[in-house]
């Protein structure tokens, strides 16, 4: 007996169909309930592969840093942050970033802790959130001593990584290490100095020297960057073919700094050598294609740098669910 394929009803339409129909009468319900509002934000971490390695880009937290603390004409950094659609004051990003290279797991930065407001501080959370334990962190690098890197690495003045190791440039160390140096600094800054020496204290059996030559491990190198401060420090991670550099603070604005990378920040210690710095990392990663990682760079601070003439294009990393 034939049937009309006309009056054939497929049992993925019945489903749908029933479905529907189950969904009308429960919105024409008086008893159903609204949908609450979840009023938090989703964990913040991101993974990635990076040949061999594995990287999770992990989110501190983010910060009013007010265009007035840039060296530019005030006139086109609004035009450019507008351009942008940035918040005004814009709100930058801190951002950490673990490696697992298999032999070892590394954290560059720590985020800010308790020490600058509770918009910041979820480094650890969200390290643990992505399923790595603090304990297994068996290093932290150190791209410089100011507080939103090294400030989760104490909570109430006890050791949150309690069996890494610290690499830190000597250059910073001397200087925000230095009771000598803190007490010449002016009155505001020296708040700066005694909480570089309060996040070091725990950790000073373990704190290490840079290598001379800057190879930390196989595929684990320190790049001098100095400018932001005396021994800013990037991190270059290389497995099999692929290249990445975490820069710290080459970038405190990224709407303005890739047009105009001359521009400066008000907390640089030497303003025409952080600039000098921020050139050579964009020709560094443009002309070698590197993925770069950077502590203020949109969450989650990973991403590609394309030459335009004078000027720099910022490119963010793909999302993809394959790593």
């Amino acid at each position: 007996m034939s049937r009309d394929p006309r009056n054939a009803i497929t049992r993925r339409a019945a489903i749908i169909g029933g479905g529907l129909l189950a969904a009308a009468g429960a919105l024409s319900s008086p008893a159903l309930a609204k949908m609450p509002f979840a009023k938090a934000q989703a964990p913040g971490y991101f993974r990635r592969k990076l040949g061999d390695f594995e990287v999770t880009a992990v989110l501190d937290g983010d910060i009013d840093l007010e265009l007035k603390l840039f060296s530019g004409d005030a006139a086109e950094m609004q035009r450019l942050s507008a351009q942008s659609y940035q918040p005004s004051p814009p709100r930058i990003h801190c951002n950490a970033f673990a490696v697992n290279t298999g032999e070892k797991l590394y954290l560059v930065d720590t985020g800010t802790g308790v020490l600058l407001g509770s918009s910041l501080g979820r480094v650890a959370e969200n390290l643990v959130l992505a399923g790595i334990n603090v304990d297994q962190i068996d290093a932290i690098l150190l791209t410089h001593l100011h507080p939103d890197h090294f400030g989760g690495m104490t909570m109430e003045g006890r050791p949150v990584f309690k069996n890494a190791e610290i690499y830190v440039a000597e250059a910073d160390a001397k200087f925000w290490l230095s009771a000598e140096v803190a007490d010449k600094a002016p009155t505001d800054f020296k708040p700066f100095f005694e909480m570089a020496v309060a996040a070091i204290k725990p950790y000073a059996h373990r704190l290490k020297p840079l290598p001379a030559k800057g190879e930390i491990a196989s595929g684990v190198s320190a790049i001098a960057l100095p400018g932001h401060t005396v021994g800013h420090t990037g991190y270059l991670f290389a497995s099999g073919k692929e290249q990445m550099l975490v820069w710290g603070d080459v970038v405190h604005n990224a709407a303005l700094q890739f047009e105009r990378p001359e521009w400066t920040f008000a907390a640089d210690t030497d303003r025409e050598q952080a600039a000098a710095a921020r050139k050579r990392a964009f020709d560094m990663v443009a002309t070698d294609k590197l993925l770069v990682a950077g502590m203020h760079l949109p969450y989650p601070g990973l991403g590609f740098v394309e030459k335009a003439g004078a000027q720099y294009r910022y490119h963010a990393d793909f999302w993809s669910t394959k790593l």
